[in-house]
């Protein structure tokens, strides 16, 4: 079963993602007219504009491509469904960050994962999303990640726990939202990562959700249908 995006929501996306674009294009128009106004490389505060400057303009750039990317998960459709393995989307994953896991010390294991009916492409942002949002979000230590699946009914339950420095209970549902930043926002990127997450895994008939307590990590599951061919 397809999900459908009710208007409040749509209409709520669309003012938040208004709000970010908002504030990054304010910031780089603002700090640009300054430079144009005093704009001498020897005044000391040139250097500090243009780096605010520069700022603005990255964070525009990082809201344009997950605007991008949650566009593409509201398009996932069921005539791109295939029997996929999960075990071969995960490892190209890991490819992809591996110098990103390198750098923070990073492990990431996993048991065996089954095939399921889906779109490859989209599934394996779910698992770049989950694996990146564990090395963002990791506390003084290492990040260590262990993904592994059960199977419940028609279904496979995965599951993603993360060594980190967890959720609060009132916000295990909230860092779902779009553009939703815990810790006052103190990390990079768009906010966007869980929320296109979710949209996938229920737009392929699945639920998303996480469960974790404060200083002892955070595992967050997600069901996707086995398929008649998997």
């Amino acid at each position: 079963m397809m999900k459908s995006k009710s208007d409040m929501e749509v209409s709520e996306f669309i003012l938040r993602a208004c709000h970010d674009l908002r504030s990054s294009t304010r910031a780089v128009r603002i700090h640009s007219e300054l430079l144009l106004k005093d704009g001498d490389p020897r005044n000391g505060t040139f250097a500090q504009r243009l780096g605010y400057v520069v700022e603005g303009a990255q964070k525009i750039d990082l809201l344009v491509e997950g605007l991008t990317k949650y566009s593409l998960a509201l398009q996932t459709d069921a005539s791109s469904f295939q029997s996929t393995a999960t075990d071969v989307l995960l490892r190209s994953v890991l490819m992809k960050l591996g110098k990103e896991l390198s750098d923070c010390g990073g492990k990431v294991t996993y048991d065996e994962l089954p095939r399921v009916t889906g779109d490859p492409d989209r599934l394996m942002q779910v698992f770049e999303h989950l694996v990146r949002n564990a090395v963002v979000h990791r506390g003084e230590a290492a990040p260590q990640v262990h993904l592994s699946a059960c199977k419940q009914g028609e279904d496979w339950v995965f599951a993603v726990r993360d060594n980190g420095p967890g959720v609060e209970g009132a916000a295990l549902e909230r860092i779902f939202r779009p553009f939703e930043r815990l810790k006052g926002g103190e990390h990079t990127g768009a906010g966007l990562g869980l929320a296109i997450s979710r949209e996938i895994v229920e737009r392929h008939g699945g639920r998303m959700w996480a469960e974790s307590q404060t200083g002892e990590g955070a595992t967050f599951f997600f069901t996707l249908p086995s398929g008649a061919d998997c």
